[in-house]
């Protein structure tokens, strides 16, 4: 009823904004060390129009997490939908792709399918990824802030930060000094000079992230004429440390009225992995301030200089909250927020005094906490969803809304459903991580509580018990939100802490720990099917993937999308008995011929389906016939067809039969009148071991007029033993006749309320049909594979469940890919054509041509045919 429901609200979203057959473009807003401090989140402090003007129209995620409390970590967890056990970047020293070369980045996957990607600012932490910000990302180049124009006199801000005229002479000063290079100018600094903030008169493009604003105005200009849709990428330095704005955005604050800290302190019964050092703060260091520690080795600042601070804090949050309102008008401007996506999140959250810490770095509330505005043009609906969310379920929300192919394998899950007001949740806990000490501390937050363990790093990725656990902790924010005492042992959480537990120990199995990365391959993502099955020691002639295209495709964008592919085909029903030879004096070849002429062209290996069978003309189901005129024309329409395609260079294989035994394992027989399913060739009669004639009849003329064709009995239907433990019998009686039968084909309709592909048992069943079919010398082909989504959202699950079933079947092809030939071919390529069965978003591409998860999945088992299959 909820898919129902979700179905229509989406239809009507569509009918009202317009907007249901153009893409949507993504603006995509990263803000550095963005916590909550949002007038909209429930701050009354801070002063945020322009965002909380898009809140009125966006769904706020008020209890959202980030993976783990720091930039570069944080940032691609994120970006990649995994998390940080999967991506192993703990740190930032660790390159993303050093750990995992092969990864798909959300911006990648959005140009993979045809959007322009661009980018400015700092979206991957520049220490995390390549000088470009991950070159793979991204269509134009990646703009950094060093690369900017700033307006005169002002010039560049000093070393990225700084415009105010003192701090700027004073840090000149020092370089030039002690000669030190800019890559050298920065660690220096923060040894002597470096203060925390700073303001001045200089306007906003002056700052590294008002040039930013001003270059994405720029590049929304430039991406709008496109007529790609874009996914633009902007993100923001501050508020990151040094706390570096405008005058004109300190003043909108007085300095005696901001908040402190409530809670000052580190708290009861927490241990001491939970806390961090004085760390990132005390490298920006200036004359009359001064960072004192306590014996912990923590912040014990001054009323004063903590105000100055949170000063500071909350003066970037509103500089950075007039660039994006920029950004806004100029969407608005140019008549794109009706089609584009607008994404604000902060890369974590961060400590303001709190249990004496500040930055993040921790796994307190403060620091994994962000926020995260997502506005979706089709709804414009505002939602406060307070169910716990994290940062792994963006990219697959992103792909969601975008209606693209959602990304495979991610750890997120899309929040649609919740931004739609379809279900309260969709996890029960969000995750985060923190490494300190060699140890690692993951922590489980759900609606109410927070439970974190701490575990030897060695520990990773093995089974966790209570003799692993180094450190607990347990927090209740229902009734003590600010975090002062570990409820662990506490009178009244036994069977809460026990239920946390059990949860938390099960998600540390095993299956959540990194997965081995496939080796590098030599093929571009451009590359098609057939590349890949070049390049991949993939034997040509035993092993063949290609695809069906009907008449009306020959010669159209279909075509051409199907040779980027494939290189093996089967016409649609062209060569059948329907089309030929339909009833008595009536012959059409041109359809075949076409398709002939086509293959012929384009050096395409053909496998002809025109096989007798049920699919017969309605000439031939007319009650009234007799056997004698049945048999008359499927002799002439059979024979015909055989000593055409024996002359046919292209033409490798023929369907002889097709749909002769049942699920139950009886013969397909007739049925009255000429509209059911029904095989009218039944009525040939049978010989002397109850077999019909016309199977025997078909395979002898097969035999005389196609010898140089690899002659094929196909069948149709699931895994029914007794259906082909039938067909297994027959063939060998055909055999024992003397009848030549190269292979044994299956054509696999699947469908989403069967769960034929994703079920182990009937898997297996299938590998031992291709082994009995190699064992017999019989080439093995699924003739004809689809997969139709009964499920009429198309939602992520029942895309990524097709995904799976199309991979599973070429996975166990593939594997029997050394005892003889198999072929895998689609039963068409895209959705969305008219006719019977025109829809159910059966295929690889959608009706955009743009590819479908199962398509990719696809490339995956090709290049990594040994992986598991994944089960229901």
């Amino acid at each position: 009823m909820r898919n129902i429901f979700y179905f229509f609200l989406l239809a009507f979203s569509f009918i009202v904004f317009g907007q249901n057959n153009k893409p949507l473009n993504v603006v995509f807003i990263a803000v550095d060390d963005l916590k909550p401090t949002i007038r909209s989140f429930g701050d009354a402090y801070a002063i945020t129009p322009n965002m909380d003007m898009l809140a009125r129209k966006s769904s706020l995620f008020l209890n959202m997490h980030t993976q783990q409390a720091t930039c570069s970590p944080s940032r691609i967890s994120l970006l990649t939908g995994l998390r940080p056990d999967k991506t192993q970047v703990y740190d930032l020293k660790t390159r993303m792709r050093d750990k995992l070369p092969n990864v798909v980045t959300l911006p990648q996957h959005f140009k993979n399918v045809g959007y322009t990607t661009a980018g400015v600012g700092k979206i991957f932490d520049p220490r995390g990824v390549d000088k470009n910000s991950d070159a793979l990302s991204w269509s134009l180049p990646f703009k950094r802030a060093h690369q900017l124009n700033y307006p005169q006199p002002w010039g560049p801000p000093t070393i990225g930060d700084y415009q105010n005229e003192k701090i700027k002479k004073r840090i000149n000063t020092i370089i030039n000094s002690n000669d030190l290079k800019s890559g050298e100018a920065g660690d220096f600094l923060q040894t002597v000079y470096k203060p925390p903030f700073s303001s001045s008169p200089a306007p906003d493009e002056a700052y590294a992230d008002g040039a930013i604003a001003a270059q994405a105005i720029r590049m929304i200009d430039g991406l709008s004429q496109n007529a790609k849709p874009f996914f633009l990428a902007v993100g923001f330095k501050r508020p990151h440390l040094p706390f570096s704005a405008p005058q004109k955005y300190w003043n909108f604050y007085k300095r005696e009225r901001m908040p402190l800290a409530l809670f000052q302190d580190r708290g009861q019964n927490i241990g001491k992995l939970a806390f961090k050092r004085a760390g990132e703060i005390s490298k920006f260091p200036m004359d009359d301030r001064y960072y004192t520690t306590d014996s912990n080795g923590q912040l014990n600042l001054d009323s004063d200089f903590q105000r100055e601070l949170v000063h500071g804090y909350y003066a970037c949050v509103s500089f950075i909250d007039f660039q994006i309102g920029k950004i806004i008008n100029k969407l608005k401007k140019e008549g794109l927020m009706d089609n584009t996506i607008i994404v604000i999140w902060g890369d974590h959250g961060f400590h303001l005094g709190d249990h004496r810490m500040w930055t993040k770095h921790s796994n307190f509330e403060q620091a994994t906490r962000s926020p995260l505005i997502i506005y979706n043009p089709r709804t414009r609906a505002a939602q406060k969803i307070m169910s716990p969310t994290e940062f792994v379920d963006i990219f697959p929300t992103l792909t969601d809304m975008a209606q693209i192919a959602p990304a495979l394998n991610v750890d997120g899950s899309s929040l649609l459903p919740l931004m739609m007001g379809l279900q309260q949740s969709i996890k029960d806990f969000a995750v985060s991580q923190y490494p300190r000490n060699q140890k690692m501390g993951y922590s489980f937050r759900t609606a109410s509580y927070r439970y974190t363990l701490w575990i030897n790093k060695t520990e990773i990725g093995q089974k966790i018990t209570d003799k692993d656990i180094v450190q607990e902790e347990l927090f209740d924010y229902s009734n003590d939100p600010l975090e002062t005492k570990n409820h662990i042992g506490l009178k009244g959480y036994e069977v809460i802490y026990d239920e946390i537990k059990k949860k938390a120990l099960a998600f540390l199995s095993p299956t959540a720990a990194p997965q081995p990365q496939p080796k590098p391959q030599a093929k571009k993502v451009s590359d098609g099917i057939r590349d890949l099955l070049a390049n991949n020691d993939y034997n040509p002639n035993q092993v063949y993937v290609g695809a069906t295209l009907n008449h009306r495709q020959l010669n159209t964008e279909v075509s051409k999308l199907f040779l980027d592919e494939f290189t093996y085909s089967t016409p649609e029903n062209c060569a059948k008995q329907t089309r030929i030879h339909p009833k008595p004096g009536v012959w059409d070849w041109k359809k075949i011929n076409d398709y002939l002429d086509f293959a012929d062209k384009n050096n395409i290996t053909l496998r002809i389906h025109g096989p007798i069978s049920p699919q017969a003309s309605h000439w031939a189901k007319t009650d009234s016939r007799t056997k004698e005129e049945l048999e008359k024309n499927m002799v002439e329409y059979f024979t015909a067809l055989c000593k055409r395609m024996n002359k046919e260079p292209s033409v490798k294989w023929m369907d002889v039969v097709n749909e002769t035994i049942t699920p139950e394992g009886a013969w397909f027989e007739e049925k009255p009148g000429f509209e059911l399913w029904e095989n009218p060739w039944e009525q040939i009669g049978r010989d002397e071991n109850d077999v019909p004639l016309y199977i025997s009849k078909a395979f002898e003329i097969a035999n005389k007029y196609a010898t140089k064709k690899s002659l094929v009995f196909n069948q149709h239907g699931g895994m029914e033993p007794k259906m082909w433990e039938k067909v297994k019998e027959t063939i060998v009686y055909l055999k024992n006749k003397g009848y030549r039968i190269d292979g044994l084909g299956w054509q696999a309709h699947l469908r989403s309320n069967s769960p034929l592909a994703l079920d182990k048992k009937q898997l297996d069943y299938f590998a031992s049909l291709i082994d009995w079919a190699h064992e017999q010398g019989l080439d093995f082909h699924v003739t004809e594979i689809d997969y139709k989504i009964w499920d009429s959202v198309r939602s992520q699950t029942a895309l990524k469940e097709q995904a799976d079933a199309y991979a599973n079947i070429l996975k166990v092809l593939l594997s029997k890919r050394n005892q003889g030939v198999v072929t895998y071919n689609t039963w068409g390529m895209v959705d969305g054509l008219k006719g019977k069965h025109h829809d159910m978003y059966r295929f690889i591409f959608d009706s955009n041509r743009n590819p479908k998860p199962a398509y990719f999945a696809l490339r995956e088992a090709i290049l990594n045919p040994d992986n598991e299959l994944i089960l229901k």
